[in-house]
């Protein structure tokens, strides 16, 4: 039995003939980099990153040059950036991106973009400076905008309880209680209105 092992290797070693050095690629930091980009691309299609990021701040200088938010501008901006978010989602200024795409969204009164903008930004990167931001602004959004004072004040909660010590849980607070005031004056509006006495 031990006679057959040592014959074995002996036999692999003759039949494979002499062993070939394997090569190796050592790849440097930006090599690295594109392997990554490559491997996170979510289809062939994908505009280069590099190209991507020009095209951003060559934009976003047009933008904030302006006085006034040209809206055609501000679409093709918001583009751009929900694309670097598709494509390029691990790297550090996505978050950044998709803020600001609900920021621009938000000005150009689509009030359901820029709260999935945010969503997406407060769920998907929860070390993200501007996370309590996320959540308040979507809570302002359904307050002011949508009228939804249910959903607004679970997210003015919501920030209360996630962010306890920011400016904006005292913000928060706030606004719930400046929508308690306002639940309590329109119903002294019904009251005075339908000849309710107390």
């Amino acid at each position: 039995m031990q006679k057959m092992l040592f014959l074995i290797p002996v036999l692999i070693l003759v039949s494979c003939g002499q062993p070939q050095e394997p090569k190796v690629t050592l790849l440097n930091k930006d090599s690295v980099e594109k392997l990554n980009e490559a491997r996170n691309l979510k289809n062939a299609g994908a505009p280069p990153r590099d190209t991507l990021l020009k095209q951003i701040a060559d934009l976003e200088k047009e933008l904030y040059a302006s006085e006034v938010l040209n809206e055609t501008k501000a679409n093709k901006i918001v583009a751009l950036y929900q694309s670097y978010y598709q494509h390029y989602h691990r790297y550090a200024e996505t978050p950044d991106f998709l803020f600001k795409a609900g920021e621009i969204t938000e000005n150009i009164n689509q009030p359901y973009r820029a709260i999935d903008f945010y969503t997406h930004c407060y769920e998907e990167y929860p070390n993200f400076k501007f996370s309590a931001e996320c959540l308040f602004r979507m809570a302002n959004l359904y307050d002011y905008k949508l009228n939804n004072y249910l959903k607004a004040k679970a997210l003015y909660e919501e920030v209360k309880e996630q962010f306890p010590k920011s400016q904006m849980a005292k913000d928060a607070d706030a606004a719930i209680k400046l929508m308690s005031e306002s639940d309590q004056e329109m119903i002294r509006e019904f009251e005075k209105k339908n000849g309710v006495k107390k």
